[in-house]
């Protein structure tokens, strides 16, 4: 089912529907057909759009710290990788918020991003509980010790956990890197 604060073309359904309706209506009942019945489906489409744009789901805010912390990554700013993590993170190599940010200030060393482009992706969310998963082409600048030893592109799938808070942000709890280069890995496999 398509949710109109997603898709604000759903309202502008709803409002060609509307419109349908009142032109049959006013064909029926001459005598009932008022002038600002025209304007009807008009203010439907403006309040889809308006709620589209007001209401930010739970897909949304999700994909908003992924874009997020992409941005940072880029910009090698670690503050905004600190917001979008939970303080009880975990994944089967970082026991805690602090090693992962840690691995990612090391990352910053070696590895300096010119651009990540995601080409699939998925959301998956239950109650307070999401799982992000994305592939992405990362290209590396060609200063960054990852492209000069020879690999300026990569390839990478990553499945990310977020957990919801109660003041309605989203936060990645857990991660784990799926693929690089369509090659299967793991965590512990990267900091071997």
């Amino acid at each position: 089912m398509w949710n109109i604060f997603e898709y604000p073309f759903v309202g502008f359904g709803i409002a060609i529907i509307s419109m349908i309706g009142l032109w049959i209506f006013g064909a029926f009942r001459p005598e009932k057909k008022r002038k600002w019945h025209f304007a009807v489906p008009f203010v439907i489409i403006g309040l889809a759009f308006a709620v589209a744009y007001l209401v930010q789901t739970d897909k949304e805010k999700i994909q908003a710290a992924i874009n997020k912390g992409i941005k940072a990554f880029r910009a090698q700013d670690i503050q905004p990788i600190k917001e979008i993590i939970a303080d009880d993170y975990r994944d089967t190599a970082h026991s805690s918020k602090e090693f992962i940010i840690a691995y990612c200030q090391a990352l910053f060393e070696t590895a300096t991003v010119d651009r990540i482009t995601l080409y699939s992706r998925q959301t998956k969310i239950e109650n307070d509980k999401a799982t992000f998963t994305a592939e992405a082409l990362v290209k590396f600048s060609e200063s960054s010790q990852i492209a000069q030893m020879g690999k300026p592109l990569l390839l990478v799938k990553a499945r990310f956990n977020f957990k919801k808070t109660p003041d309605k942000r989203w936060l990645i709890n857990g991660s784990e890197i799926l693929e690089l280069d369509r090659q299967s890995v793991s965590w512990n496999q990267l900091h071997n």
